[in-house]
């Protein structure tokens, strides 16, 4: 089967990953804009936040912050209300908030920050919904054999926009005045997107899993239909039917109906963790440092004007989009999870090892404007990092805790992790910009050491490439492989019957 005939079979699933997507676009420009709103000149002459070095580092770090607090509340929403929303009207939902947030920030009143904090946590809820729902949402409905590259796209959205963020900002530095104008316009963006996200999530069919879990069986069939452009009775669509049937019927009678119980027996709670410490050494690796206060780090470094500093976090965006694409047209169907963690962890520490040396080798000097010989060096160490980051972690992170869980835990699951990266994003975010203030270069050794420790753990992952959802559980160990293939070829057999008794009928 070529490419095109390929996507054109399976353009239900690619509807789904482009609308739940949209959302990580959102996700990815509300993480990049703010740390480049706050190095514009008309934004800390506004809000008076010129008057010390500690007071922008501070007031920058609350602005970031609490972006992540209202992630990690948001983050939590999908799994307590799964059960009477399905996955497209968690979209909606986060795109209601995200329009509310932008609408708050746009019209701030300057010298009061109040409407700025608000509209941040409003976002960070959209934000937090979208980071637990897109990722289940796309791989409850991809095929397993192209379910990397769907959410891998995640991450791609994501750089698209945290580039659109950087970009927006620089732009308006360079072609508006140092008035309210400069800030609000970047800001205003997050309103358009927002309406896109809604109108996505209402376009496209919903989840077969999240279906099944509450026994619409008939919607099941329909949706999967769709999703993988397939009649009914097709060998492929008895047997995805079959397979999602017999792990639910499992759980339950394992669990005896309990679901949030089912996350503590071992094995479901060793994947757990897994989940959860890939979350911990994503947030630990040190981009998001750079990724929220580019500017800051780029003047660390010798890049000290407003514009080469915005310019040079622009770059970054860039190549951070052209190495993710690369992973997704290669790198995730040919080598394996793990191993993509591991080399890509171990090449980020190296690079973030070497720029703390550097860093502390070769300060900037006072005169500095455009970078010295030495901060083009580090200038590069950074684009190198972003580059390993991005064929790895980046998008990875998002692809292995999307498909670890079973179908009746994957919301609380997703969404515990979920609540890890923005627990730790929340605490990194708060002490980037006062550590690149007060340890300079130790920062760099500290996360360097932090992707060290993420390659020894990488060793010991688990590995999930080209396994269905529902073999996650024999993967797992939570059932024998031999019971999984019993019940799933009773379901096939249950389900050729009803067929063949259908079409008998009609004919």
């Amino acid at each position: 089967m070529t490419f095109l005939s390929t996507c054109k079979k399976h353009k239900g699933s690619i509807y789904v990953s482009a609308a739940a997507n949209i959302g990580s676009i959102l996700f990815g420009f509300d993480t990049g804009v703010a740390g480049g709103v706050v190095a514009l000149s008309s934004f800390k002459t506004d809000f008076h936040l010129s008057s010390t070095p500690k007071k922008l580092a501070s007031t920058t770090g609350n602005i970031v912050a609490l972006l992540n607090l209202g992630a990690f509340i948001g983050a939590l929403f999908p799994a307590l209300l799964s059960h009477h929303l399905g996955r497209r009207h968690l979209l909606l939902t986060a795109g209601i908030f995200f329009l509310l947030g932008g609408i708050l920030q746009t019209a701030a009143q300057p010298p009061s920050l109040s409407m700025i904090y608000a509209g941040r946590v409003l976002t960070g809820f959209g934000v937090g919904v979208v980071s637990t729902t897109a990722p289940i949402y796309v791989a409850e409905c991809s095929p397993k054999k192209w379910r990397g590259v769907m959410m891998g796209a995640f991450e791609m959205f994501l750089v698209s926009g945290g580039m659109l963020a950087y970009w927006s900002v620089y732009g308006c530095a360079v072609h508006l005045k140092p008035t309210s104008r400069q800030w609000r316009t970047p800001l205003s963006l997050q309103i358009v997107l927002a309406v896109f996200v809604m109108l996505g999530s209402l376009a496209t069919s919903e989840s077969p899993r999240w279906l099944a879990k509450q026994g619409r069986w008939d919607e099941v069939t329909r949706s999967l239909c769709v999703l993988r452009g397939a009649g009914e009775g097709d060998v492929e669509i008895v047997e995805e039917l079959a397979e999602m049937k017999a792990q639910i019927d499992e759980e339950v009678e394992m669990t005896d109906g309990r679901r949030l119980g089912e996350m503590f027996k071992v094995r479901n709670l060793q994947r757990l963790m897994w989940g959860v410490s890939v979350a911990f050494f994503t947030m630990w690796c040190g981009h998001n440092a750079i990724l929220y206060y580019g500017p800051a780090v780029f003047k660390q470094i010798g890049f000290t004007s407003q514009n080469s500093s915005l310019s040079a976090s622009g770059v970054f965006t860039c190549i951070k989009f052209g190495s993710t694409i690369l992973f997704l047209v290669s790198g995730v169907q040919i080598f394996k999870r793990k191993t993509m963690l591991m080399v890509g962890a171990f090449f980020m520490g190296g690079f973030l090892l070497a720029l703390g040396a550097v860093l502390k080798a070769y300060p900037p000097g006072a005169g500095d404007v455009s970078g010295s010989p030495a901060a083009k060096g580090m200038m590069a160490l950074i684009y190198l990092f972003v580059v390993a980051y991005s064929l790895s972690w980046g998008p990875l992170v998002w692809v292995y805790m999307g498909e670890i869980f079973p179908t009746r835990l994957r919301d609380y699951g997703m969404a515990i992790c979920s609540m890890m990266v923005w627990l730790m994003n929340y605490i990194v975010s708060k002490i980037a910009p006062i550590a690149i203030l007060n340890i300079g270069w130790k920062t760099w050794m500290i996360f360097g050491t932090a992707n060290i420790l993420a390659t020894i753990f990488s060793w010991f992952l688990p590995e999930t490439q080209n396994l269905s959802l529902e073999e996650m559980d024999v993967l797992f160990r939570v059932v024998e492989e031999e019971h999984r293939k019993r019940d799933v070829e009773i379901n096939i057999n249950e389900k050729l019957g009803t067929v063949t008794t259908v079409e008998t009928s009609r004919g």
